[in-house]
């Protein structure tokens, strides 16, 4: 195993619990890649001292995560999972800050999908987000959107060429296409030039288009690293799996029997050699490594591999909570953050500060564009405050502590690429599979569940090659009866049109 992610740490635990012996090799110090845990926050307030771990970003455990609930359950890792009951959108322009509160109408619409956006608009408060021009235009926004019924990006081969969602949204009136455009990014982490139109479409239908439940999700009680990794690492070596952290990959070399994959340099270089190897990087780490390996340089020369995206986090701590109880939000207009989470709603460390201190703790996420990110750290944080006690006035003097956490660019550009020239579970190489939610493979999942997804194939793939029991990955629940008739109807369009 290469690589110590979600996917690494999924395809591990499956080699280990169907009897192989797999070594698993990171690169960083910690284990988990975006879910990794990261330094504590130390901080003294009220007459007492407080620490607060950081992390990548926080993630939630959506409704069509099926293999990484599963995962977590055969093992009883973050059992005690919060679930998320109301998401805000806020909304800054001209001097003004609108809010509707908005996830829990989705996920609970009277109105099957994919029909459960209408659900938004009996609700006087996101009516009040609207505009003349927004009303009317509806019927646009909504043949545009019902464009991912027609085409599954993850499960077919389709050829978008070079277009971005940057174009979908031309025309659109200005509320709903910082609403949409609001969701993308949460979802997404890029603006919408920088997303490629079947990554979009692959999102809508993923988490949201094709049944209202796919919209549920549910938050860790603690940092991503304690709730998940750790846990995934520890039952890996339970089951007689090895793990080092600290060892970066340099090369693998072809063997008669397999690979020989060597990590580290000079005195601390080492070698160890297997029948079958496990990929499990990042796009850009994955094509380093397989560049600087003459067994594989010349076919991964000719590859295309996604672009990374980097990303910024700011904490900020205040000295009293909030009004709102939506527990998260999407931002849109004239802010600089993109969402926010209140994490005393729903993490452990927050909440025993709340209760003893009435304070609140704040997660925004801030995904571009690159001028933006390029800031000075004070200047991240004075926006990232800026926004929120814009949004909530009562803070306005309260802010008593703040941290800024630059993610490196391994978030994935996500395309729903696929074809020869794409890296697949199914590598050009024999006996080298790879996995990663960027890695292509037909299953109509993204991030943390298709790190998962693909995990699970890659173990499978290999296990099959040792004669081993393979598991079996977890298929998607299909959707609403509804929004399956409509999907058929629209293929049928786009079959006909074809034709002609």
């Amino acid at each position: 195993m290469i690589g110590g992610g979600l996917a690494g740490l999924t395809a591990a635990l499956s080699l280990a619990e169907a009897g192989a012996r797999p070594l698993l090799l990171e690169a960083d110090a910690r284990l988990g890649g975006r879910l990794a845990g990261g330094d504590t926050v130390s901080l003294e307030h009220g007459g007492r001292s407080w620490r607060f771990t950081a992390e990548h970003g926080i993630h939630g455990l959506w409704g069509q995560y099926h293999n990484l609930r599963a995962t977590l359950a055969r093992h009883g890792i973050a059992a005690d999972r919060v679930p998320a009951l109301r998401e805000d959108w806020v909304h800054a322009e001209g001097g003004r800050v609108l809010r509707a509160e908005a996830g829990s109408a989705v996920r609970r619409s009277l109105f099957p999908a994919p029909l459960h956006y209408l659900g938004l608009l009996l609700r006087p408060s996101f009516l009040r987000m609207l505009t003349l021009a927004d009303l009317i235009g509806l019927p646009r926004v909504a043949g545009s959107l019902y464009l991912a019924l027609a085409y599954d990006p993850l499960m077919e081969e389709i050829d978008f060429g070079e277009r971005s969602v940057a174009g979908l949204f031309d025309g659109w009136p200005v509320r709903l296409r910082a609403f949409v455009s609001a969701l993308m990014r949460s979802g997404l982490a890029a603006r919408p030039e920088e997303v490629p139109l079947a990554g979009f479409l692959a999102f809508l239908r993923f988490y949201t288009m094709l049944r209202r439940d796919s919209w549920a999700f549910d938050y860790l009680p603690a940092d991503s690293g304690a709730a998940v990794i750790d846990p995934l690492a520890a039952a890996i070596t339970a089951h007689g799996g090895a793990i080092r952290a600290g060892a970066t990959a340099t090369c693998v070399e072809r063997t008669p029997g397999g690979w020989r994959v060597r990590w580290g340099e000079g005195e601390a270089a080492h070698a160890a050699e297997a029948p079958q190897v496990v990929l499990a990087l990042d796009a850009q780490a994955a094509r380093r490594l397989l560049a600087a390996s003459p067994d594989t340089a010349a076919r991964a020369a000719d590859m295309v591999w996604p672009a990374g995206l980097e990303t910024g986090v700011v904490r900020l701590w205040f000295a009293r909570a909030p009004r709102s109880s939506a527990e998260s939000g999407i931002c849109s207009g004239e802010m600089t953050i993109d969402n926010f989470f209140w994490l005393q709603r729903f993490q452990r460390d927050a909440a025993a500060w709340h209760a003893a201190t009435g304070g609140a703790v704040v997660e925004a996420h801030i995904y571009g564009p690159p001028e933006v990110l390029a800031q000075p750290d004070a200047a991240l944080i004075a926006r990232a405050a800026a926004d929120i006690q814009r949004a909530h006035p009562e803070l306005r003097g309260q802010l008593i502590h703040q941290t800024v956490r630059r993610n490196p660019p391994s978030h994935t550009r996500f395309g729903a690429s696929g074809g020869p020239r794409h890296l697949a579970v199914a590598s050009p190489w024999p006996d080298i599979s790879c996995c990663g939610d960027w890695v292509a493979y037909p299953h109509p999942a993204l991030f943390l569940e298709r790190a998962c997804v693909t995990g699970v194939a890659a173990a499978a793939r290999a296990l099959g090659e040792l004669g081993l029991p393979a598991p079996a990955v977890i298929p998607a629940t299909p959707p609403e009866p509804l929004a399956r008739g409509l999907e058929r109807a629209l293929r049928g369009v786009r079959r006909m049109v074809r034709k002609r």
